[in-house]
């Protein structure tokens, strides 16, 4: 059944198209599922996710993404790894990330590995919110996100060691829980509001799959994830409820991305 998705970003709702997929299919999910801040998906914002209610109340929302990763748990293989990019709302007043490994760990059963800081560098020039120079109510921007990393029945993923990727000093640097990097600068080029940079999907691709691995993203905007693991010789399957990220992505993928060169 797998065959209709496998290297190829598919459009439609995820929750749906998640009940497709094989078991026992997947090594390797790699997404930032949509952050719930209001970033355009209603009337507001006129985009291609009209259809998507990014505003749901945060009860809801993480009721959402219980549903999703519930759902996906037995596409998973034995060994395989979860990992989900995501911001805290409000400056980190909203603790979307602890409620993530809440129901991961407690009530998903899967196995958490590491909380990865993902810090963006980019808290140099920024204008001061709240009150400035003033106890009275100060602002705390984070200029930081999570990377959350869970694995499913066991922590070891056994696979051929003729089809390891990672160099050693990678691996060495990237095993540490703070990774430094940009934001993707190309947002508005590209037209997508909330888009993460090649480096990050490429990071975890390497250190946590093997050549030849199947590495799915059900949130998959513009592809990157699918355009990344295809460079690093992976197999992919990405879905899409914008019919025009869908086609904007595999001509991406077609033509790879010039920051993976």
């Amino acid at each position: 059944m797998n065959d209709r998705f496998i290297n190829e970003v598919t459009c439609g709702d995820s929750e749906q198209l998640i009940q497709e997929l094989d078991d026992n299919s997947i090594d390797l999910l790699v997404t930032s599922p949509p952050y719930n801040v209001d970033l355009g998906y209603n009337a507001k914002h006129q985009n291609p996710y009209d259809l998507y209610q990014d505003n749901k109340s945060h009860s809801d929302y993480i009721e959402w993404l219980q549903r999703i990763f519930g759902s996906v748990k037995a596409k998973m293989v034995s060994g395989g790894r979860v990992c989900i990019n995501i911001g805290d709302g409000k400056n980190g007043s909203v603790p979307t990330h602890s409620d993530i490994i809440q129901f991961m760990a407690n009530d998903l059963n899967y196995l958490p590995m590491t909380t990865i800081i993902w810090y963006k560098n980019q808290i140099g020039n920024r204008t001061a919110w709240g009150s400035y120079m003033s106890p009275s109510s100060p602002s705390f921007p984070t200029p930081f996100e999570y990377i959350l990393v869970f694995a499913k029945d066991t922590k070891k993923k056994v696979g051929d060691k003729d089809k390891i990727t990672v160099e050693k000093d990678e691996f060495i640097k990237n095993s540490l829980s703070v990774w430094t990097f940009a934001p993707e600068t190309r947002q508005k080029k590209m037209g997508l509001n909330a888009m993460f940079p090649v480096e990050l999907p490429k990071r975890l691709i390497q250190m946590l799959s093997y050549k030849d691995d199947v590495v799915f993203d059900p949130f998959s905007g513009l592809g990157t994830t699918c355009v990344t693991a295809k460079h690093l010789e992976r197999q992919y399957i990405g879905f899409e409820m914008s019919v025009d990220y869908c086609q904007r992505s595999r001509t991406r993928i077609k033509n790879g991305d010039k920051r993976l060169i």
